[in-house]
């Protein structure tokens, strides 16, 4: 498979980042402390006022932990961080695949080489079958916060886990530590 079309197909999967999700986005300035909260998006479910009874709720979790990075920043390492959960690869699959939650993360430093933002995505629907996790760091600060019109561009991190995104399962309502490593700076 060449490179280029590859290479397209992840610009085009990381921009689905603001497919699917609306404005029920929920933008987290980073504090850059490892027990800061990272807030999240999608809260799954709903409570009866009558009785306080969840039963009829979907079964969500929250998928939490820390972005790290292995590739060198190009503009500075300091913007948004986003972070989305797709049912499906959303490089492999992009036609298809549907976020499940995501989060902005503001202003996230991760200019050292050990810099470690804490996330966390909420109401994630339990399931069995594994989700796929895309991030990108927008250190350029021009792909914006509106969740309908935000992507990568030429220079920015994403991560990789080969041709594809990494993948997790969030079997049930327990949160599930993922940890992201931004691999890759997008080279167009």
């Amino acid at each position: 498979m060449p490179a280029l079309p590859v290479r397209l197909v992840l610009v085009l999967a990381l921009a689905g980042l603001a497919l699917g999700c609306g404005d029920d986005v929920r933008r987290v300035p980073d504090t850059g402390s490892p027990g800061s909260d990272a807030g999240g998006v999608m809260d799954g479910g709903g409570v009866d006022a009558a009785t306080g009874d969840d039963a009829g709720a979907a079964v969500t979790s929250t998928l939490m932990g820390e972005v790290t990075r292995t590739a060198e920043p190009r503009a500075g390492g300091v913007g948004h961080l986003y972070i989305g959960v797709f049912d499906q690869d959303p490089v492999t699959d992009r036609e298809t695949a549907t976020v499940v939650g995501r989060v902005i993360v503001e202003n996230a430093d991760m200019s050292a080489s050990g810099a470690r933002i804490p996330y966390a995505v909420e109401g994630i629907p339990a399931r069995a079958e594994p989700y796929y996790v895309s991030a990108f760091l927008d250190d350029n600060m021009n792909a914006g916060t509106d969740p309908a019109t935000a992507g990568p561009d030429r220079g920015d991190l994403v991560t990789l886990d080969g041709l594809g995104s990494p993948s997790v399962t969030v079997p049930s309502a327990d949160p599930v530590t993922f940890e992201i490593v931004l691999n890759t700076n997008l080279p167009f």
